[in-house]
């Protein structure tokens, strides 16, 4: 694919719509942020692409490359506010979704409850059929109860079917006849196979990510419908592409087939912006930390390579397929602050969203946030915040937040830097039990903030986490829509194997090579104008006799040439990494094999990102900040203005467009050629 002359790159936010524009005649970025319209986010697009249009002069009609990330999928799931289901099941399974895996979300707490399914019992049909573990008809396809099925749902006047059937990820006969019946009996209901979502063993995740698809299914497709409407309208003709889970793209077409891949679109493109980013200053090992309007996010990346998880729980629900391992926790700018009657300071999880926002947007907020909260401590200039698209209100912040002074007992900068400290203590302790369940020590990494909050925080708790070293690229506050601009089209498939290593020789090939041919067809119909592509394959593996197993990254080679030598070595070094033991004499068996086809896109310097500023270190303003719970002059630096390699003791602000750095006492930050910053803990 030759380089698109102009390409653009969309995340939509709880809070605001982010843009990130690669001008090709200008060799430049151009960022922009624009309120989010939650009930119609294809609206906030539609605003954007018109100022860009007005202040860059590029129209939609010039942007030859489109790539896009929406919340749309993961909101509909966390609300509970998708298409109404049916499920049809092997008979003897109705109470699969209900039984779950039989165990207590809060071990300690004997009166919790799991998780109420998204399809209720009365809309689970049993069918008789049944295949063994190997893929052999052991009870043929009841058809006549198929069409039953069929006939209740539409009597129920539900939106779709979902066919999840045992072992179907071996053989998917009876599923896809069931299909072909559903179709024929009631013209018009989705229908949705469990094979074609995922097809790996254990009936109850795949059962449950199949349901996630067809439950967000309706309105990621109308969402998309809206999108591709008013674009056209606008005179982009371009294709768009969207943002998955895994930190890939796909087709837009592709979104619409799979949907539950993109649940996580938005914070996988984020970090897969910091990881260029970080490679711009030659960082390869970091933590990210992107927060946002409505949540902090948390990822750790290794070698320049973000950890992919299999084992993440989204809305209550188990996610077993493979994303960028993003968690997320209740505290973004804004999050409710409130006090309890003890006077304890309480940050999130609940969240004033965009509209109508913090206090100090104007928009009717009563209730404080941590937006207010930084303004009114001076980290923030109301003419600037976002691009000087949303002027803030001090009145309306402080109007919020005097309440809570009282609670608390404190005066206006106590409070402040309470609620500061107990944000950052959030953030630490998730980072922290990660870094325990990952085996590895948080001081060993770089820390890289983006979002509209993440510079503001970040020292503090590099402060907390024993890291010396903060990372904040060029437009952090835009950073999920300059990695959905940057990131190559690809797509996971899966086999489930189920053998001991020492005979799946020829298993392992077959499956190899059936999944390369899909994803292969996949690549040609989704990315035609792609030639370069790779294959990255891993394994899910376990000693034989274990229940849950463990992802390891597979040479293709190995399986081409039978090493299984190879693959077993790979594997105790994978175990012992994770649990510090591995017994190499004990037989091991490979449960799933992945393969993820990377087409890889054409993309522009970030180093021309940022031109540093020519002449000496010159600060544009002094303002009153609260630092260590008291008003000081600290003086404000324009980002757009640093010089490169200028020196930055703090306490200091950085302010640009999209975000607001704070260098605090006993650190200093350097502005690299580049235009990242680099915060380091100052030497004595």
């Amino acid at each position: 694919m030759s380089r698109p002359r102009n390409s653009l790159g969309i995340d939509i936010g709880g809070t605001f719509t982010d843009f990130t524009l690669w001008i090709g005649a200008e060799q430049r970025f151009a960022t922009l942020k624009v309120p989010t319209t939650r009930s119609r986010p294809a609206q906030g697009v539609v605003a954007g692409l018109e100022r860009l249009a007005a202040e860059q002069a590029v129209s939609p009609q010039a942007i030859d490359h489109f790539v896009h990330g929406t919340t749309i999928a993961l909101n509909t799931l966390i609300e509970r506010d998708g298409a109404r289901l049916g499920l049809l099941v092997t008979r003897g399974f109705r109470d699969l979704l209900i039984i779950q895996r039989l165990r207590m979300p809060t071990p300690y707490n004997w009166r919790t409850g799991r998780p109420a399914p998204l399809i209720a019992r009365r809309h689970t049909f049993e069918v008789s059929e049944r295949l063994g573990p190997g893929g052999e008809v052991d009870t043929p396809l009841a058809e006549d109860e198929v069409r039953a099925a069929a006939e209740a749902a539409r009597a129920a006047e539900l939106d779709g079917l979902v066919v999840c059937f045992l072992h179907a990820y071996t053989n998917p006969a009876h599923e896809v006849r069931a299909r072909a019946l559903i179709e024929e009996a009631a013209p018009g209901l989705y229908v949705c196979c469990s094979h074609e979502t995922w097809p790996r063993m254990r009936e109850y995740e795949r059962a449950t990510i199949s349901v996630m698809n067809a439950f967000v299914a309706p309105k990621t497709a109308g969402y998309l419908a809206d999108l591709e409407e008013k674009t056209r309208a606008l005179g982009m003709a371009t294709t768009p592409y969207i943002t998955q889970s895994t930190g890939g793209i796909v087709s837009a077409a592709s979104a619409r087939r799979n949907p539950v891949e993109m649940l996580l679109s938005g914070p996988a493109a984020g970090v897969m912006g910091a990881v260029h980013a970080a490679a711009e200053v030659g960082v390869r090992d970091f933590i990210t930390l992107d927060i946002g309007g409505t949540s902090a996010d948390v990822a750790f990346v290794d070698g320049g390579r973000p950890r992919i998880s299999q084992s993440e729980h989204i809305a209550d629900f188990p996610l077993l397929m493979p994303v960028v391992g993003v968690s997320s926790i209740g505290a973004g700018g804004g999050s409710v602050v409130s006090a309890d009657e003890h006077g304890v300071i309480h940050v999130g999880p609940a969240s004033v969203g965009a509209e109508p926002g913090p206090a100090c947007y104007g928009r009717g907020g009563r209730l404080p946030a941590v937006t207010d909260v930084f303004l009114l401590g001076g980290f923030l200039n109301p003419q600037t915040f976002a691009g000087g698209g949303l002027g803030l209100s001090v009145d309306a912040a402080a109007a919020a937040v005097a309440p809570l002074t009282g609670q608390v007992g404190r005066d206006l900068p106590g409070t402040i830097e309470a609620v500061i400290q107990v944000a950052v203590s959030a953030i630490y302790a998730e980072i922290s039990n990660l870094a325990a369940r990952q085996g590895v020590s948080p001081s060993d990494y770089a820390l890289l903030p983006f979002g509209g909050a993440g510079p503001l925080l970040a020292v503090a708790v590099a402060e907390e986490l024993g890291i010396d070293r903060v990372i904040v690229p060029a437009a952090p506050g835009t950073l999920c829509s300059l990695g959905a601009l940057l990131a190559d089209v690809a797509k996971p498939f899966i086999r489930s194997v189920a053998q001991p290593l020492d005979v799946a020789d020829d298993e392992l090939k077959a499956a190899l090579a059936d999944l390369k041919a899909d994803a292969d067809a996949w690549l040609a119909a989704d990315a035609p104008a792609l030639g370069e592509r790779r294959f990255d394959v891993a394994a899910d593996m376990r000693y034989v006799g274990q229940s849950y197993e463990i992802d390891v990254s597979l040479d293709p080679a190995w399986i081409e040439e039978g090493d299984s030598g190879a693959i077993a070595a790979a594997f105790h070094r994978r175990h012992r990494a994770l649990f510090a033991h591995a017994d190499e004499t004990a037989p091991a068996e490979v449960v799933d094999l992945r393969l993820t086809i990377v087409g890889a896109t054409d993309k522009p310097g970030l180093s021309k990102a940022v031109a540093p500023a020519a002449g000496p270190l010159v600060a544009a303003a002094t303002r009153d900040v609260v630092v260590r719970g008291a008003l000081q002059p600290v003086p404000i630096y324009l980002r757009a203005g640093l010089p490169a390699d200028a020196r930055i003791p703090g306490p200091a602000v950085i302010e640009q467009a999209d975000t607001t750095t704070w260098v605090a006492p006993g650190w200093t930050a350097l502005a690299h050629p580049s235009g990242t910053l680099l915060i380091e803990r100052t030497r004595q």
